[in-house]
């Protein structure tokens, strides 16, 4: 088919891209409208195979697809216009890259006859995103010769491969000329076309059958009598359920801020009783073995920065190196596949197994004394409360901030959960919508906790409330502002500290829930949340819906510094 007509022509490129990346298991598409995307806008429309969500706001949609990505462990594919549009997706970019998460930006632009020359609404879009995306690609203006042709197929390959082999986004520049908009009869055609072919198998990407650990560090593992197991956050698609089999093998204390299956093994209230420097000599092991990410919790930071063990070997998710403790890991490039056990012999590690359920022990009767001698509604007693309901069939989505640190402090056994967080940069900014592309991408209901200022600065997620077909129950942790920077020294600067770093906010956010038609319940009091029953709640209030708990910072800052100032 190379005898069209012009305008025919960006639209069956694009049409042809589609087809390819479908072909290598991409299922999910977000547009955010515009004109000179059209191409790929009506392409995607016009393929029935393709999930298509339409969002406004390019940031808000980078994040959706972000959570997709996460949930499914492949790319969904963004679409924008040229301009500022494709700047917005910038800080998706940057989380995706820093947790390993596939995506696939197919950015429009100005042809190259109109850049650098004033014309409306062309920046430079050539690499914009820098060193972030694991790939990049300026596509060309759309040409149907037919090496043009096999180039625009294997470049379908090498985004979909490449953004999972890689983990991480994949950048892809598509110039067009006007005119922009396809013939009607042109488009049906190619509709009917898309309509009569079988959808193609899901060309997972696999791993590798199985990652076989060295010799040196086998040898490490037969050797040690204090062996420490620590699982930082994880790229989609790692397999922890064999870190959790190692930890069994090893009779190894194993450490997690990322889901596993939770059994002896699994050591519960580390960010409690790590605080303690005289229980961190206690418990120096004599070998680390890290998977995942840089550890994020800061008692675990500050223990793997004293422990130095001369042997700690990083399992890394991937090519990047992690050590921000600088303790001098051995990087091991891990890339999530499932480990080789059947080598490793079993051992009798009893005595210190026993040490870290003994201080584990101690810490839960430590919060939960902590917990009963509180009588204000603190951050603390929404975790305390709330998770506990949470059906087992649930995601769990954490916003940064205080609520990634207070999930590890309050959740109790939170880690049994499919637990997100965005812990590639830490950022609050497109909270919501990644929850709510984890409830896209998922198909399962899920809770969302949050706090204020994430929920209001990505408020325009809002806008896609119809997207959510499962229950997602967004909890609002308002506490009146940033309260983490109370945990900072620059909480002494009394005159600077409210307005320029804690920035409390006043907005109604029932009010706010409403404008968006999404039901809101406003919890103020103790009393009111142990009366509450999230399980009734979802099933009176299908889709997406907002609790509000007004906490008293103050109290949830006196607590915490409770729990942290742990002495066994």
């Amino acid at each position: 088919m190379t005898d069209l007509a012009a305008q025919n022509i960006p639209f069956y490129w694009a049409s042809i891209f589609f087809r390819n990346l479908l072909k290598d298991g991409v299922r999910h598409v977000i547009i955010s409208p515009g004109s000179r995307s059209t191409p790929l806008t009506m392409a995607a429309a016009a393929h029935p195979r393709l999930q298509k969500q339409v969002i406004l706001d390019e940031r808000s949609a980078a994040f959706t697809a972000l959570g997709i990505g996460k949930a499914t462990g492949r790319p969904a594919v963004l679409v924008s216009t040229s301009g500022t549009a494709t700047a917005n997706y910038f800080p998706a970019v940057i989380e995706a890259r820093q947790s390993g998460v596939p995506m696939i930006l197919a950015t429009a632009d100005r042809p190259p006859h109109l850049r650098s020359t004033g014309a409306n609404q062309a920046i430079d879009q050539l690499k914009l995103f820098g060193d972030y995306p694991v790939f990049f690609h300026e596509v060309g203006e759309p040409v149907l010769g037919e090496d043009d042709l096999k180039r625009l197929g294997m470049l379908s390959r090498q985004a979909a491969g490449l953004a999972r082999q890689k983990r991480g986004p994949v950048h892809l520049n598509f110039p067009f000329r006007k005119p922009l908009e396809p013939e009607p009869g042109f488009v049906k055609k190619i509709k009917d076309e898309n309509s009569d072919d079988p959808l193609p198998g899901s060309n997972k990407f696999q791993q590798e059958e199985s990652f076989r650990i060295p010799d040196e560090i086998q040898q490490a593992m037969g050797s040690a009598e204090r062996p420490l197991i620590v699982v930082g956050p994880t790229a989609p698609g790692d397999d922890t359920e064999s870190i959790a089999q190692l930890a069994k093998k090893l009779n190894s204390p194993l450490l997690t801020e990322s889901t596993l299956p939770d059994d002896q093994h699994v050591i519960h209230g580390f960010t409690v009783f790590l605080r303690n420097e005289q229980i961190r000599r206690q418990l120096q092991p004599d070998l680390l073995l890290r998977f995942g990410f840089q550890s994020t919790d800061k008692s675990l930071e500050k223990a793997l920065g004293d422990w130095q063990t001369g042997r700690h070997y990083h399992f890394a998710s991937t090519p990047d190196w992690h050590d921000a403790t600088f303790s001098e890991s051995r990087h091991i490039p891990w890339g999530g596949r499932p480990l080789s056990l059947d080598r490793l012999p079993g051992s009798d590690r009893d005595l210190w197994l026993r040490e870290w359920k003994r201080q584990e022990l101690f810490a839960e009767e430590h919060l939960q004394a902590a917990m009963n001698g509180s009588e204000a509604l603190t951050d603390g007693h929404i975790y305390h409360h709330l998770l506990p309901q949470c059906p087992d069939d649930h995601f769990l989505a954490v916003s940064n901030s205080f609520p990634a640190r207070d999930i590890q402090l309050f959740g109790g056994r939170v880690t049994r959960r499919p637990l997100f967080l965005n812990r590639g940069a830490s950022g609050i900014d497109g909270v919501t919508s990644t929850a709510m592309g984890l409830s896209v991408g998922l198909n399962r209901p899920g809770v969302l906790i949050t706090g204020d200022l994430a929920f209001l600065h990505d408020a325009n997620a809002l806008l896609n409330r119809r997207m959510i077909s499962r229950n997602l129950a967004v909890i609002v942790i308002n506490n009146a502002g940033g309260s983490i920077f109370r945990m900072l020294p620059i909480e002494q600067h009394k005159q600077y500290f409210e307005n320029y770093f804690e920035t409390p906010q006043s907005a109604d956010i029932h009010r706010l829930a409403a404008s968006f038609d999404i039901p809101c319940h406003r919890i103020q009091t103790l009393e009111e949340i142990r009366r509450f029953d999230l399980g009734q709640w979802q099933k009176q209030h299908r889709g997406l819906s907002v609790m509000e708990c007004r906490t008293d910072a103050e109290a949830s800052m006196e607590l915490r510094r409770t729990c942290w100032n742990y002495s066994p």
